[in-house]
């Protein structure tokens, strides 16, 4: 019989041993998400530790709980992407991205909830994704301002020079705004004092990385979520407002920044556009959309026949393509179908955190702050792909960690009683 293994512990047989190194590998992915040029390093330690639980699976040397409230949905979708190949306008794109940006982010979710299965491990992922986003914030802010030259007026990311980012200002915040909510909840729970030392500065630097990418949507999904973050709490809900009230009065100070918060920047920009050109595609595929490929929306060839349908007053002169969106980009690409299974994804997710808050009320608010912020962001920027569905799918096996261990409530004299998800 083989002995049992816990995060991170001693097993003394090879599947405890492989299921040590598979855990290791599962925490580098989650470490190398928000950092450029890993790529190799991304793909190493996805597969492999694919493959060790693939193998500890088949060969029933480890029993993995596949059920989740989540399980339906996130089979249905699948099921209705493959079923889209019947209709999509570019179908090798469609197979391509039905395996690279969905069921690869599937395994992603499952390596996790399967790897990091308790409270030890919710912690331990916290405390990874909080020392990736710092380090990271750090390095992007010293390389942009110091060794590129920009001044700090200019939005961090936003630049011609993308040697070290690989990604905008849009998709920086996805990581920063996902740290910044656990650092501040790690360090509400941390009584140690070097690991406050540590945990305030790394907030201090996804905060300043965050504020720093002027990002309309990262700005809003943060405040949003620190809020949400804070509703037991009045006092430190209102110390928050009154530091983004002041960061609003700084932001307007310069003219540049204003101008991006001002209600003429938000309405006025090019998603106006954007939002009319994609509202012409739906029109002509409502139910199916064009396949789940997302390729063809960046073909200027192709799109700019809707582009020509937008009025002129609302055309952005730039022509800009990509969706900004994430429920337009599956509207477009799923039908009406897709987006309505994307949002039941995300009202499943949402009463899982909910739920597991009445257990667990700080790591559960935590989740439900990540959880509204990501949503926020969603849906003014791209999150289909990259370090964004990433973090996405990070968030749903999170709250899932949590709702598994809030279904199972100690009792008197040891007996553990199972608690139903309504409850």
């Amino acid at each position: 019989m083989n002995k049992p293994t816990t995060l991170l512990g001693e097993g003394a047989d090879r599947p405890g041993r492989l299921e040590q190194a598979v855990t290791v590998m599962v925490g580098l992915f989650v470490f190398f998400t928000p950092f450029p040029h890993t790529t190799a390093l991304k793909e190493a330690t996805f597969y492999l530790p694919l493959a060790g639980m693939l193998y500890l699976a088949f060969s029933k040397k480890k029993d993995f709980s596949w059920s989740t409230p989540l399980a339906l949905p996130f089979a249905l979708l699948a099921a209705w992407g493959a079923a889209g190949l019947f209709f999509a306008v570019d179908r090798p794109n469609t197979v391509h991205d039905l395996l690279s940006h969905l069921l690869k982010y599937y395994a992603v979710y499952f390596l996790v909830v399967q790897f990091y299965p308790s409270q030890k491990g919710f912690d331990t992922l916290a405390r990874i994704i909080v020392a990736s986003t710092a380090i990271f914030s750090v390095g992007a802010i010293v390389y942009f301002y110091p060794v590129l030259g920009h001044a700090f007026s200019e939005r961090l990311g936003h630049s011609k020079q993308y040697s070290f980012f690989e990604m905008s200002a849009n998709y920086m915040c996805f990581p920063t705004v996902f740290g910044a909510i656990l650092s501040y909840n790690l360090l509400l729970k941390e009584k140690r004092a070097r690991a406050r030392a540590f945990l305030g500065a790394a907030l201090v630097s996804v905060l300043a990385a965050t504020l720093l990418t002027q990002t309309r949507g990262g700005v809003i999904a943060l405040a949003a979520g620190l809020v949400v973050l804070f509703l037991s709490n009045r006092r430190r809900l209102m110390a928050v407002l009154a530091g983004f009230g002041i960061f609003v009065m700084v932001l307007f100070a310069s003219p540049e920044s204003g101008a991006r918060f001002s209600p003429q920047g938000i309405l006025g920009n090019e998603r106006i556009s954007m939002i009319h050109m994609y509202l012409e595609m739906v029109q002509e595929r409502p139910i199916a959309g064009i396949g789940f490929g997302m390729e063809i929306l960046q073909r200027q060839d192709y799109m700019k026949q809707y582009y020509d349908r937008v009025p002129e007053s609302y055309r952005d002169s730039g022509f800009h393509v990509s969706p900004h969106n994430l429920y337009l980009d599956v509207l477009v690409r799923l039908g009406v179908v897709g987006l309505f299974l994307y949002l039941a994804i995300a009202v499943i997710a949402f009463r899982m955190a909910l739920q597991a808050s009445r257990r667990n009320p700080g790591d559960g608010l935590c989740m439900l702050a990540a959880w509204t912020a990501l949503l926020l962001q969603a849906a003014v920027a791209d999150a289909s792909f990259g370090a964004p569905a990433i973090v996405f799918y990070l968030n749903l096996a999170m709250i899932t960690i949590l709702w598994k261990e809030s279904c199972e409530i100690p009792a008197a004299g040891g007996r553990v009683d199972a608690v139903r998800p309504h409850e």
